[in-house]
């Protein structure tokens, strides 16, 4: 991607090294890893102090800051988003009130806008209302849609961008509480997007202003920004709060908006500690010896989650086999991946039940499809399973149509054992087929900073990463899509199609069916809330998406490797996980990929 000028160079250093995203580098799961419990039961700010061991690092605060995994789960008691998942997969509100689809004239639903009514009465940790205009400013800023300007603009943008591209205007009444949302094209999920996997949270306006330099250097803002999180959660930070990669402690909101059934004012717990641990035996140590009152794991940490089931004095919580780690072909800086019969040949060529049982203990499952059997999308028609002949007969077709004596590529594996462990099992199958797959290890940001980015794009010629999951679309399609941007796009940040549409696109294909198919069933009729219309309604989506799933796996545009899932195991002592109503009052989903929310947990004796 070329570089036109000096605001778009600028843009493009700030946001080319960043998205930690939901992603977990050729790992299925990588990092991780006390507890002081005093409890006396679910009595505000009563229920103790925990500590939690967890697996990724605290990156920052800022827009481009995403957490991976983990860190998320630590970053979701200090932050909250619009709406939230629900254990039947439904969007339900958390500070929004409401979302829906608009009307047409003729009582069609018109899903190119729709209308969020924001919950009132809630304080940012700050003092300031969460209104309907912090909403406006926390959403144009992400799409970069000119609230914040030079070098502050540039710094906040990052992977939000594609996620909102299509997003043509932000309209806010504080009065009626309201914010309409225009969008270029229909959007049946659109709710989902405003949800993003648990990551579009909602920040204080002067968090955001302070992203950039320091007014004195020239800058735009403060340079705080990623420094420390302002946003509504039950939890925040102390006021004397020093950014720490590794560790974290939240404190007791005393101003939190919501309470339990029986009124008592939410959290539970005084606060909480969250611990990076990545070593995987050593996380599972400190959960074993009492040490914390949590860690989280995952699948891909199998036989350590096998180890901690032993011990009757814990509690395990698990998520479904909802989350996909998949191979990503990257077509332009590894040409032959260009070639269809080339993706074919390391396809077939993936033991995965062979992979699965050694690098999970069997806690994933062999991948049957890019994505599971709960997700819309799911079919297993023209997956790539396991067949030596087919990977030999490609990888002939392969070397014949590219002129080539070798298919040879080279895949990032991050510092932990694990992870290398899960890339060099694959090489060696790969090596059974003819086809040499070289290693290069490099810290987790390192990798994430180099595949996505806005400058140069992808630069792995082949990528294992976790970025497609759960039962919708509407977290998977920017992954997917040549652009984020639809063709014609013309609002307000059309200006970053260039720079910030395809830096998602890990594969850089331009097979611009892949966007049609995806974009036709985005646009067929769902109800007013994207929750689900008539039978005919969700079948019509079904089918639709079965179509773009079974035409991707055909190409072979990527493959996946394991279906798998994320785990918290709790002492005893834990109480209430995923117990705790929403204000909607439904129940959202008790682990993901950021783990549980600890809103209305507490610890008793």
């Amino acid at each position: 991607m070329t570089q036109r000028h000096t605001t778009r160079s600028r843009v493009l250093r700030k946001v080319g090294a960043v998205l930690a995203a939901s992603l977990a580098v050729s790992t299925l799961a990588t990092t991780g890893a006390s507890a002081k419990s005093a409890a006396t039961g679910p009595t505000a700010g009563g229920g103790g102090d925990a500590k939690v061991a967890i697996f990724d690092t605290f990156g920052g605060w800022c827009g481009p800051d995403n957490l991976a995994n983990s860190a998320l789960m630590a970053a979701r008691t200090i932050y909250e988003t619009l709406f939230e998942k629900s254990i039947g997969g439904d969007m339900i509100p958390v500070l929004a009130e409401s979302g829906q689809a608009g009307k047409n004239a003729d009582g069609t639903l018109d899903l190119k806008t729709w209308t969020i009514k924001i919950r009132s009465g809630i304080k940012m940790h700050d003092g300031t209302d969460l209104d309907a205009s912090l909403v406006k400013f926390n959403y144009d800023a992400g799409r970069g849609a000119g609230v914040l300007t030079g070098q502050q603009g540039s710094s906040y943008l990052g992977t939000a961008v594609p996620f909102l591209a299509n997003i043509l205007s932000v309209t806010a009444d504080n009065t009626a509480g309201t914010v309409v949302f225009k969008l270029f094209r229909s959007q049946n999920d659109f709710l989902g997007t405003l949800y993003a996997s648990g990551r579009t949270v909602i920040r204080a306006k002067a968090q955001i202003q302070a992203a950039g330099g320091s007014k004195a250097s020239g800058g735009a803002g403060t340079g705080s920004c990623g420094a420390k999180p302002v946003g509504s959660g039950p939890f925040m930070v102390e006021s004397t709060y020093v950014r720490d990669a590794d560790k974290l402690k939240v404190v007791r909101n005393p101003n939190y908006w919501r309470k339990d059934a029986k009124g008592v004012q939410l959290p539970y717990l005084n606060s909480i500690t969250f611990d990076n641990i990545k070593d995987s035996q050593q996380r599972k140590n400190a959960i074993m010896k009492g040490t914390y009152d949590a860690a989280m794991f995952t699948s891909g940490e199998g036989k350590y989650v096998k180890s901690i089931r032993s011990n009757k004095n814990l509690t395990e919580y698990k998520s479904k086999n909802e989350y996909y780690p998949s191979f990503w072909f990257n077509q332009k800086i590894q040409t032959q991946f260009a070639n269809k019969n080339c993706r074919a040949a390391v396809s077939y060529g993936i033991d995965r039940a062979t992979w699965v049982r050694i690098r999970t203990a069997g806690e994933a499952t062999a991948a049957p499809s890019i994505v599971g059997p709960t997700s819309v999308m799911y079919s297993k028609k023209n997956f790539a399973t396991f067949n030596m002949k087919k990977a030999t007969d490609a990888l002939a077709l392969c070397l014949s149509e590219t002129g080539k004596t070798e298919l040879k590529f080279t895949i990032p594996a991050d510092m932990s054992a694990v992870s290398l462990a899960n890339v060099k099992l694959i090489a060696q199958q790969l090596k059974a087929v003819g086809i040499t797959m070289d290693i290069v290890q490099k810290e987790s940001y390192t990798i994430i900073g180099e595949a996505f980015n806005a400058a140069a794009g992808n630069q792995y010629d082949a990528i294992l990463i976790l970025l497609m999951e759960g039962t919708d679309v509407s977290f998977n399609l920017p992954f997917l899509v040549t652009n984020s941007f639809a063709p014609g796009f013309t609002g307000s940040t059309a200006y970053f199609k260039g720079l910030l549409g395809s830096i998602l696109s890990l594969t850089r294909h331009t097979d611009t069916k892949v966007d049609d198919l995806l974009y036709a069933a985005q646009a067929l009729p769902n109800g007013a809330t994207g929750n689900g219309g008539t039978a005919a309604e969700k079948k019509a989506i079904k089918d639709a998406y079965k179509a773009a799933t079974e035409y991707i796996q055909g190409e072979h545009l990527i493959t996946s490797i394991a279906h798998g899932y994320y785990a918290l195991f709790t002492k005893n002592s834990v109480k209430n996980v995923g117990k705790l109503k929403g204000p909607s009052g439904k129940t959202q989903r008790v682990v993901t990929n950021w783990g549980i929310d600890w809103t209305g947990v507490y610890l008793q004796k």
